[in-house]
């Protein structure tokens, strides 16, 4: 178990009946910890540098890389449905190319400004990381944040959940596909969302990609 102060990450577990298999799952849980762990390391470190255009285009820079915003999108349209949901409509599919990427452009541009506040919040939070665990072909990497100013407010906990993601001329790579903060998921939190907007007669998608725009200006 291992203390840092960064931003939290969470995890699941699916346990490998063989000893064959054992190893290579405990190697990539590991890998998915070590990734989450760098990737904020190095946040935490521009974070603390003085604040300056270059500086946040480091950061974006470094989000790009660490967040897969097309898989997050993708999940947030109900492709694949979320986790806790038995069955959801694929919206996705029923989008165009140019309505997909521009919901992915606006959901990247939220999921980032969000992501970086709550990055800022956390500077001062000792972060505990609780071990990462392998969940069916994806990792969750469980983490606490606990207030070093407010001691007595209970820990809050976050699971990444993080996917092998190969890319030419590396070994593996690792990206983040969703969030769970306390139990609730973003991708699952923004398909519900939605879901409502996309089968309401009155609203649909002009009024979604509207409320995007709305909440990406009013984030500070």
């Amino acid at each position: 178990m291992r203390t840092k102060r960064f931003f939290p990450m969470a995890a699941s577990l699916a346990f490998a009946v063989s000893l064959a298999i054992a190893a290579p799952a405990i190697a990539q849980d590991a890998g998915a910890q070590t990734f989450v762990e760098s990737e904020h390391t190095q946040i935490n470190t521009l974070l603390h540098q003085p604040s300056s255009a270059g500086r946040d285009a480091q950061i974006n820079h470094t989000l790009d890389g660490m967040v897969d915003y097309d898989e997050l999108a993708r999940r947030a349209f109900g492709n694949p449905c979320p986790a806790a949901e038995a069955a959801c409509q694929n919206h996705w599919a029923d989008l165009t190319d140019a309505q997909k990427a521009e919901a992915t452009s606006k959901l990247k541009q939220l999921v980032e400004k969000n992501y970086r506040k709550n990055l800022v919040k956390t500077l001062d939070y000792d972060i505990t990381y609780k071990g990462a665990k392998d969940q069916g072909g994806e990792t969750r990497v469980r983490t606490e944040a606990k207030s070093k100013a407010k001691p007595r407010d209970p820990a809050v906990q976050v699971d990444y959940v993080v996917r092998a993601s190969p890319t030419p001329g590396s070994a593996g790579a690792y990206r983040i596909v969703d969030i769970v903060t306390e139990g609730s998921s973003l991708t699952k939190n923004y398909y519900d969302q939605f879901h409502k907007m996309l089968t309401d007669p009155a609203k649909g998608y002009p009024h979604l990609v509207a409320k995007l725009t709305e909440k990406i200006a009013k984030v500070e």
